[in-house]
């Protein structure tokens, strides 16, 4: 946990939390270390002008499964009353195996661990797909294929745009799920949507598949819609993507949070570490209203974090509020805001 500042303890089998406080379970070492760590530095920058002794303890899952229930078990040990955590879907269930009735907080985007007694935290496809398929009818674009990789991501995706087009009075032309290295993606395109190329095209992944689909797309003038997969500063320097709109934490509430974390560690936080950002905002507040439950995490009212605004429902999905930016000549500026998506 070298360079991970929090207040309070912070480490595995320390001892025991006295105060009614929360736990993160990260992957502090094994292959997604490097990111389990900037979450923990990103929590700790939300915890570091708070009281010590209502600021989350963090435990260290080892990206296992196994590590995951393992982290989940001390902590309960330790007397924690809502566990934030883990990062990924796989090792959900064995942390709700061994939580009982403390709530579990999961940082996973697969909504469909909720059936299995989750909250889950991470930005969904399926709330992507909302918040860009309504601005983009708004803008008098009914008529979308999605794209994506042949991935859970992408069968994810597809699975939220068939259902979102049907409630929203949109045609989904096509659900293209393929290897974004191959040639003719215009032309396979254009077959699956009929025969008639769409008005615009979401595309579902960020990274190197983005930059492959968006150059593949090129000279089609269809109106490229993206998901929060997109990261601000590839999109920018992409000239394939000019003039594209994508979702996005609202950026008058993440920016400051990624200038302080840029200015403390040297790099980006991208959006998973505003998700610990928020989650230790959502522990010490709690925590301070003596609120560290189930009925805390449904409040009403919800939460305001450097993700945007957030409420969890009796089911354990999350509502949330985001942004559609737009690419213009290299600069990103924001064309709106979709609420509870």
């Amino acid at each position: 946990m070298t360079g991970v500042t929090l207040t309070g303890p912070t480490l595995t089998g320390a001892a025991p939390l006295g105060a009614a406080r929360a736990a993160l379970l990260l992957p502090l070492s094994g292959a997604a270390a490097a990111l389990g760590q900037n979450m923990g530095r990103a929590a700790g920058l939300a915890t570091q002008a708070g009281p010590p002794d209502q600021a989350p303890r963090l435990y260290d899952t080892k990206d296992t499964v196994e590590g995951a229930a393992a982290a989940a078990g001390q902590a309960l040990a330790d007397g924690a009353k809502v566990l934030f955590g883990p990062l990924r879907a796989d090792q959900t269930p064995g942390v709700l195996a061994v939580a009982g009735k403390i709530p579990v907080v999961t940082f996973s985007n697969d909504d469909r661990l909720t059936a299995q007694g989750a909250f889950v935290m991470g930005i969904t496809p399926a709330q992507s797909v909302s918040a860009m398929f309504s601005y983009a009818k708004a803008q008098g674009l009914t008529r979308i294929a999605l794209l994506a990789s042949d991935s859970p991501l992408g069968a994810a995706s597809a699975t939220a745009a068939v259902q979102i087009a049907q409630s929203g009075r949109l045609q989904l032309a096509a659900t293209l799920l393929r290897d974004p290295t191959k040639d003719g993606l215009i032309s396979a395109l254009r077959t699956a949507s009929g025969g008639t190329l769409p008005q615009a095209v979401f595309i579902a992944d960020g990274g190197k598949p983005l930059a492959r689909f968006a150059a593949g797309l090129r000279g089609s003038d269809l109106q490229i819609l993206g998901s929060v997969q997109w990261g601000v500063s590839d999109v920018a320097a992409n000239r394939d993507l000019n003039r594209a709109w994508f979702a996005a934490p609202p950026p008058d509430l993440f920016q400051p949070f990624a200038d302080q974390f840029q200015a403390a560690f040297g790099t980006e936080p991208g959006a998973v570490a505003g998700l610990a950002y928020d989650a230790a905002l959502v522990a010490t507040g709690l925590a301070k209203a003596r609120a560290l439950s189930r009925k805390g995490l449904l409040r009403p009212a919800g939460f305001i974090g450097v993700l945007g605004p957030f409420r969890f429902d009796e089911d354990g999905r999350c509502h949330r509020s985001l942004s559609i930016l737009g690419v213009e000549a290299g600069r990103i500026v924001a064309l709106g805001e979709v609420a509870g998506t």
